[in-house]
Formats: C-alpha cells, sequence, structure tokens
C-alpha cells in the first residue's frame, strides 16, 4: 500500500465507501472524519467534487451492471464498508449495490427503495394496506390522463411518476389543463425516469414534511414542519415552521400514519422525508421519500432534535451506532427567497449576523446584478433561505425580519424578461 492509502494497481482498500453522486462538501467530510475513504462514482463527477473524494470516477451509473463491475474493479474484489447516496434518483441503484455487495447489513432493500422511490408504487402499497392516499390512477398517454382526471374528479394534480422538488407537478383545473400538464411531463420526463405521469385527488389544506429515523423497524419523529407553498398551479416551497402548530393528539395521529406507510413500504432500517396533506376528512399521505430532506431541513431538524439526519443516513448504512447532539432550539423558521417579478436583483453582502442568540442560516444563490424569475416561472423559484433559530415564535419571527432588512432584497423590473405563460413547470427550483 501507498503512503495516500491506495494500492499500486490503484484500487482502494477495505475501509471505502462508495458515494454514489453528492454535491455538498459535508457529504464526504462526514464520512472522512469517520475515518472511511470515498470511491465517488456520477455520470460526470463534478470538478469541484473530485478533492473531496480519493478516487472519483465517471459511469453511466443508469447502466447497474457496469456500475457493479467498476465498483468491484476499484476496490479490488473487497466489499465496500458502506454504499451510499443522498441523490433522490439513484436511491434505488445505491440499495441495489448495497444487496449485491453487503448482503447481510441493516439498511434500505431494493424493494423498499423502489416502493418509495416509484410514486405509483408508493400509493398502491399504501392503499393496500389501508392508508390514506388521495385517489389516483397511471397514464401512459395525456388522453388516459384526461379519462382519469374525470374519474377522480377535478381539480387534480399531474406529476411525473418519479422525481422530487415539486419538479412538473402542477395543480389542473380543466380537461384541457390535464391534457397538457401530462404532454409535457410524457415528452420529457427526465433520466430514468419510470414511464408514466401520475394524476391524483388534489387535497385542499395545509401540508406538513415529517422527518424519520428508523432503525430495527421501530421509527422515531425526528421534526415535524408546517410548509407553507406557492399558490397552485405549481407547487414550490417558500417556508417551513416549527413546531408545526398540530396539538398534541393530531401530532400523535400523524407520527403514527407515518409509522404505518413506513413498514407498508418496507423501510426498516433508514431516514426519511415524508409528505402529508391534512385535508377534509384527515391526513393523507402524499409522498414518502427515503432520503433526507433538501434545503436547509436538515439542520433545521438538527437544532431541533439534536439528530443530523447526513449524519445519521452515513451511520445507518456503515452500520454504526446513530449519535445525538443536544438540541439547541425550541423554534425555527425557514424563510425561502423567492421573487414575484422578473428583473435583476440587488442586496446587501456581508450582513453582521452576530446580534442573534442562535447563528442564522443565510444563503443567497443568486449574486447581485444578476437575473431573477418568479416563483411561478419554469425556470424560476428558489434563489436562497433564510433560517433562524430560537425558544419563541417571536423570537425566530423578529430575526428573520431583520435579515430580510439588512439584505434589502430588490428586483429592477427590466424590459426583455418576458417569459411564455404556458411552459413546463419541471423545471421548477425547489428545495425538498
Amino acid at each position: 500500500m501507498t503512503g495516500d492509502g491506495t494500492i499500486p494497481d490503484g484500487t482502494l482498500p477495505a475501509g471505502t465507501v462508495v458515494l454514489i453522486g453528492g454535491r455538498a462538501q459535508r457529504e464526504f467530510t462526514l464520512l472522512h472524519r469517520l475515518g472511511y475513504r470515498i470511491l465517488h462514482l456520477d455520470r460526470r463527477v463534478p470538478l469541484h467534487c473530485m478533492p473531496w473524494a480519493d478516487m472519483p470516477v465517471d459511469v453511466d451509473v443508469d447502466d447497474w451492471d457496469l456500475v457493479l463491475d467498476v465498483v468491484r474493479d476499484h476496490l479490488g474484489g473487497s466489499a465496500p464498508a458502506a454504499v451510499l447516496t443522498h441523490v433522490e434518483p439513484r436511491i434505488p441503484l445505491m440499495a441495489h449495490l448495497a444487496g449485491r455487495l453487503l448482503a447481510d447489513r441493516p439498511g434500505l432493500s431494493l424493494q423498499a427503495a423502489w416502493n418509495c422511490h416509484d410514486k405509483w408504487r408508493s400509493r398502491t402499497r399504501l392503499r393496500e394496506a389501508g392508508i390514506a392516499v388521495p385517489a389516483f390512477g397511471l397514464a401512459g398517454d395525456a388522453d388516459e390522463a384526461v379519462r382519469i382526471a374525470r374519474d377522480i374528479g377535478l381539480p387534480v394534480v399531474v406529476k411525473p411518476r418519479d422525481g422530487a422538488g415539486a419538479f412538473g407537478v402542477r395543480r389542473c383545473l380543466s380537461a384541457q389543463e390535464v391534457h397538457r400538464a401530462a404532454s409535457a411531463v410524457l415528452a420529457d420526463p427526465g433520466p430514468g425516469t419510470r414511464a408514466g405521469v401520475l394524476v391524483e385527488e388534489y387535497v385542499e389544506g395545509p401540508e406538513y414534511a415529517v422527518q424519520t429515523l428508523t432503525r430495527d423497524g421501530r421509527t422515531r419523529l425526528l421534526s415535524v414542519f408546517r410548509q407553507h407553498m406557492t399558490e397552485p398551479p405549481v407547487f414550490v416551497e417558500i417556508g417551513y415552521e416549527h413546531p408545526s402548530g398540530l396539538d398534541r393528539d393530531d401530532e400523535a395521529a400523524l407520527g403514527d400514519l407515518v409509522t404505518s406507510s413506513l413498514a407498508a413500504l418496507g423501510v426498516t432500517d433508514w431516514i426519511s422525508h415524508t409528505q402529508v396533506r391534512h385535508g377534509a376528512d384527515g391526513f393523507r399521505v402524499v409522498e414518502v421519500n427515503a432520503r433526507r430532506p433538501g434545503g436547509r431541513l436538515v439542520e433545521m431538524t438538527a437544532a431541533v432534535c439534536g439528530v443530523d439526519m447526513t449524519r445519521a443516513v452515513s451511520q445507518i448504512a456503515l452500520g454504526l451506532e446513530v449519535t445525538a447532539d443536544r438540541p439547541s432550539a425550541t423554534h425555527a423558521l425557514y424563510s425561502s427567497v423567492v421573487f414575484d417579478e422578473p428583473g435583476f436583483v440587488t442586496y446587501h453582502t456581508g450582513i453582521d449576523v452576530s446580534d442573534h442568540a442562535l447563528p442564522p442560516i443565510v444563503e443567497i444563490e443568486v449574486a447581485p446584478g444578476e437575473p431573477v424569475l418568479p416563483a411561478d416561472h419554469p425556470e424560476g423559484g428558489v434563489y436562497g433561505r433564510i433560517v433562524a433559530f430560537g425558544h419563541s415564535a417571536g423570537e425566530v419571527a423578529d430575526g428573520v425580519g431583520r435579515i430580510r432588512k439588512a439584505l434589502g432584497l430588490r428586483v429592477s423590473r427590466l424590459e426583455g424578461l418576458a417569459w411564455q405563460e404556458e411552459s413546463d413547470s419541471r423545471e421548477f427550483k425547489s428545495c425538498c
């Protein structure tokens, strides 16, 4: 073995984690701090990720047999310490590789991965288990989508069969809107997407994001956030708050519903991010995701319960005990940076947040002077986030307000930034 830990022929030793996809440095840093090396696989490993991995490898991640061969080649026939991904489309591949290379390791099975990733399969399994979900149907073409919508009753929601972050999701009020939305999804479903478009009942009511940790079939609720969205027809997350506003009985019922859903889908050792609507007839499960939430909901969850979901899923994949810290806050408020009009954004950089009792999160993902588009534009959506932590609703609301005032976000409206009113919504930027 050489001084950098590699074997002379270019393979990596045991103690290596296979990480599929990934964009955030912390995903890599956590594994290194736990004492493991990283074989990073992606269709095209981003340049900024290369210094974080011990061996970055470009590979066609849609060719599962090829990926398995690449892993075996680079590990010299040894089993990896774990196979892990934080990227929604690669979760089934992760489960497949883990099943082939680490058959006895607790984690997410391939069946459970598909049960969560495939929205039609999720709803079918949950309905068979007697769990409340919106009425739904799977269409192979736009005409069939219209027939399903008429059977369910308008309005309905049209969405890709798989995917994440509300991409391609649209509420439709008429048959014409259903046909147009379904045609858009079917024409450009994205790589690796399963055939068909999902048409489901639109459930009017508040939405909740529920984060959980399941070990040995026992599920623990980590956080319940009240979720705020843009007004339909498209769905962009504009904020979250903790506590959720649910009373103790409703939150217990919500926890029981999510626990039963995970059991029905076969999730016995993993984390999850589940979205639930509270309609006129009670809670209905909208989506169950076998992954951590996006945006900064991981940090919100860690603040209010002490469990870092990125670290927790890494520990589960490695067969380690899940560790937790002390919660630092009882309240948290998440406010997405979105805009109502197109134009060029200006704001103050380097604002001082030292007067906040608990350090807030302030992220703006567009530089001053760059163009922005409204939340309801196909290429607009979320341009950043502000998250404040504290010990009362007033404290966190005041924290977000002070940060927004200090930033002084402004948009200068200029001509020439018009958009097409009937664009496909699949490219909406969202966080979760």
